[in-house]
């Protein structure tokens, strides 16, 4: 296998700026509907909004750092980092409207997913990389088709 150096992806700074301004409004339209003076049912509604606040806020700092002997995705609720030699299968779907590919790696300590609409620009890096480190048999089937279609 190829030696590579260490690369780290993020989202982009525009996709940044938005989900972060997104995330405050959503977070004070939350803070108005708990300030209802007859809240009735719609004060259920208010966990709710501040859930989805707070993602919105954790998706711009997710960080995918790949280097030479593991892969690392730091900045969400849970971190994620395993060896080369953990990787048991790598898939790939189209989901969506847009038919958007979804990366996910199968490791001996469970999975991780990769979305195109996140690392944007960056995606066929990371892809390239993974190409580049792990064996091709661990490579299923419909990833060799979704790739052959992405080039």
């Amino acid at each position: 296998m190829q030696k590579i150096p260490t690369e780290e992806f993020y989202a982009p700074r525009w996709q940044k700026i938005m989900y972060s301004t997104a995330s405050a409004i959503v977070f004070v339209l939350g803070i108005n509907v708990l300030m209802i003076k007859e809240p009735n049912w719609i004060i259920f509604l208010a966990p709710f909004i501040f859930i989805i606040s707070f993602s919105m806020l954790l998706y711009t700092r997710l960080k995918l750092i790949i280097s030479d002997d593991k892969i690392r995705l730091t900045g969400g609720l849970k971190r994620y980092h395993f060896l080369w030699s953990d990787i048991k299968k790598i898939d790939m779907v189209r989901l969506g409207k847009y038919r958007t590919p979804l990366v996910t790696i199968y490791y001996s300590g469970g999975k991780v997913t990769l979305s195109k609409s996140l690392y944007l620009t960056e995606f066929n890096r990371i892809l390239l990389l993974l190409e580049m480190k792990v064996n091709p048999e661990l490579f299923t089937e419909n990833y060799q088709k979704i790739r052959h279609q992405m080039d």
